[in-house]
């Protein structure tokens, strides 16, 4: 298409009319792509061929003019899983119906952050809403069980009851195509104009602020985990953090009939960056083309918190060891075999049991977390890499930072997660030591290689502008290795 005409005459070139039927100001807040595609296809009747010239993207579209169908049962809803965009140009879409652009806001997955888009489940519908010319995709959110107005379940492919299986099959694999189901239920009033709600409104407008709360604001994350956590684990996290960030409504309302998201301040850790204050705009991620000239060597993550490391090696082995401790660190260490170490043990009793499981921490250590040959892929130096953890670029406008321009938050949150979990790890191990078999050195080193050591945590913006990190504390009942007490590690860095 050329710019310089009007983009609803170019519509009608292709189309069997000649202008374009719509409304404006008819699309209620938060409908989904989908509904307004339907209705746009009822008022107009274009060939198939006819909207795909001029409203799917040139890459999703296949030479016939048609949509390419990349799965079977690829939804408008989802389509943005598979190619992390929606196939339909939307600012275009929102210029021919002369509706403005925020009123596409939360119409399709894609306009959510990646982290919370596994709790978006099967394409989903209420079936008085759709009579009522309305549907939104976050229908398909798990913590959205019930229609805001007709209090009904949400129905889907697997749980319809009231809706019939073409309408699913159609939007599912034809969700650019007319739906015939969905005229036999959609008036012509409804069609013009959707029945609106303002109680609807305002519960599906709670959730999409959540939603694009959490990628303006606050970061969870755990490196390398890749198992999605259930929507209440994930809400009480980030309730939490924003909690200790003094946002308000940081539980929502959906989510208060769950106990599980009542999280206590006082299972975290808090720790500020510094006096500074930070502004979102400060912050991109790793890959904004920004960021490319700011990239900090990745060597200095690798020396800073081996420095880190070194220094809380020396601190333990004045504070947990002592002086008798200490006496067994060199005979434990040149040991060659296990009955040398057992022999050991039964001579030093308790001091040098702490001293065998220091060099055991100590060489588990530097033999996974810096071991040069395995490079950048260890932890805890793959946090410099992590796309989840935003890179502060402090000289964007071209002043020098008194950092030097170096990724000062990357590496801030590096050496803060590392010293938690080398300070969680150690007691972890200590106490898991009090119930295992004295005489099992083999098998007390094999458990712990298999110890999680990186704690959770979280990063948030607060309301005054400071950057907080958030590092999780272990259940005070029981020692839980997938839980890391950061309380040592503000003791010995301090408060920041």
């Amino acid at each position: 298409m050329q710019k310089d005409f009007d983009l609803s005459e170019e519509l009608g070139h292709h189309c069997r009319r000649s202008r374009v039927i719509w409304h404006p100001g008819s699309i209620p807040p938060y409908s989904s792509l989908w509904i307004t595609i339907q209705r746009f296809l009822m008022l107009n009747q274009p060939t198939r061929r006819a909207f795909a010239h001029d409203f799917i993207r040139a890459n999703a579209v296949s030479k016939q003019g048609l949509p390419v169908r990349t799965h079977p049962r690829l939804s408008l809803n989802d389509y943005q899983l598979a190619q992390d965009q929606s196939p339909v140009r939307v600012t275009r879409f929102a210029r021919v119906l002369k509706e403005a652009s925020t009123v596409f806001r939360g119409c399709h997955i894609g306009e959510f952050t990646k982290s919370v888009r596994p709790y978006f489940g099967d394409f989903a519908v209420c079936y008085f809403c759709l009579a009522e010319g309305f549907h939104s995709v976050l229908y398909s959110f798990d913590g959205l069980k019930r229609c805001p107005v007709h209090g009904t379940k949400m129905e889907s492919l697997n749980s319809n009851r009231t809706v019939a299986i073409d309408l699913f099959s159609n939007a599912l694999r034809n969700p650019f195509g007319q739906c015939q189901y969905l005229r036999t239920i959609l008036k012509s009033p409804e069609v013009r104009t959707p029945t609106r709600h303002a109680e609807r409104d305002r519960v599906l407008g709670e959730i999409v602020d959540w939603l694009m709360d959490i990628e303006s604001r606050v970061w969870l994350g755990q490196h390398g985990s890749q198992q999605v956590n259930s929507l209440s684990v994930f809400t009480s996290r980030l309730a939490c953090l924003k909690t200790n960030l003094e946002i308000a409504n940081a539980v929502p309302d959906w989510a208060c009939s769950d106990a599980s998201v009542q999280r206590g301040v006082l299972q975290t850790d808090l720790i500020r960056f510094g006096a500074m204050k930070v502004r979102k705009g400060d912050l991109v991620h790793i890959d904004d083309r920004r960021a490319v000239r700011h990239q900090m060597n990745l060597g200095i993550y690798g020396k800073t918190t081996f420095g880190d490391f070194k220094a809380i090696r020396r601190h333990l082995t004045r504070r947990s060891l002592g002086s008798r401790g200490r006496h067994w660190l060199a005979p434990l260490a040149k040991a060659t075999s296990g009955t040398d170490v057992k022999a050991l043990l039964a001579r030093g009793g308790d001091a040098a049991r702490r001293a065998w499981l220091f060099l055991v921490w100590s060489r588990h250590i530097n033999e996974r977390d810096f071991n040069p040959k395995a490079g950048l892929h260890t932890r805890p130096m793959r946090f410099a890499v992590d796309w989840e953890i935003p890179l502060w670029i402090a000289d964007i406008e071209g002043a020098r930072s008194a950092h030097g321009g170096h990724d000062v938050v990357r590496l801030w949150i590096a050496r803060w997660i590392s010293a938690a979990g080398l300070f969680g790890f150690w007691h972890f191990i200590y106490n898991a030591a009090k119930h295992a078999d004295s005489n099992d050195i083999h098998g007390l080193k094999e458990a712990v290689s298999r110890v999680h050591q990186e704690p959770r945590w979280g990063l948030g913006i607060s309301v005054n502008g400071e950057l907080v990190l958030c590092l999780d504390r272990p259940s005070v009942e029981r020692s839980d290795p997938q839980s890391i007490n950061a309380k040592a590690a503000v003791e010995f860095f301090g408060d920041e």
